[in-house]
């Protein structure tokens, strides 16, 4: 195998080490987001088919030049936004996680480099030899706005067992009470979720602490 496809393995793998989820066993995220969503009428269910969430991974080192830079994202967010309650839970099945597609690198300005052998590893590696894909199926979030007058959201997200919390500034959009979208942009450090960025040659190639999300989640009675 090329050594740029054997670096982007390590370098996808080793970030989302500790927080994804396998493809037999895990029950579907759809399921477990419904036990918890309450019986108002407000609550308004996420569309999955209109909403995106995605991470941009970074090469890191004296080597990076050899390794890739990452989009890794979610199509299949699922969960409940209720307006009225400033209160949203969310999940995003970590199984169904892609990488790499053509469009969204290009949507990023970003080459696109890898090559399908490449990103068939990197996702296999995740899924089979290096995630804890049994105990940790899905990343949890759960969303507070404190004060409906302000778009500032407290978002907690739950990821290999632990809980971060931090503030982002989102994009509110409801034309009516029956459909919602909320975007924004946040970072994250890997270091938050008790994980180690992954390294390889003592440091000379490792992907950084720091991961940029950026999220689009539209809800509506459905």
């Amino acid at each position: 195998m090329p050594m740029k496809a054997i670096l982007s393995i390590f370098v996808v793998a080793g970030l989302m080490a500790s927080c994804a989820a396998p493809p037999r066993t895990a029950p579907p995220a759809a399921m477990l987001v419904q036990a918890s969503v309450p019986g108002s009428a407000t609550a308004l269910r996420v569309d999955s088919s209109r909403s995106l969430v995605t991470l941009r991974v970074y090469r890191g080192g004296p080597l990076a030049r050899l390794g890739h830079d990452h989009i890794v994202a979610s199509h299949d967010v699922t969960g409940f936004v209720d307006m009225k309650a400033g209160y949203a839970e969310l999940a995003v099945p970590l199984d169904r996680l892609t990488v790499d597609e053509p469009a969204l690198r290009a949507a990023a300005g970003w080459a696109p480099e890898v090559s399908p052998e490449a990103i068939a590893g990197t996702r296999r590696n995740m899924l089979v030899k290096v995630l804890q894909a049994d105990r940790f199926p899905l990343a949890q979030i759960r969303i507070t706005r404190r004060d409906l007058a302000d778009a500032t959201l407290e978002v907690a997200i739950t990821l290999h067992g632990v809980t971060h919390t931090g503030l982002v500034q989102a994009r509110i959009a409801a034309p009516s009470q029956k459909e919602v979208t909320v975007a924004g942009r946040m970072t994250l450090n890997q270091s938050d979720f008790r994980i180690t960025p992954f390294s390889v040659m003592g440091g000379a190639l490792q992907v950084q602490d720091t991961v940029e999300v950026e999220f689009s989640v539209a809800a509506s009675v459905l």
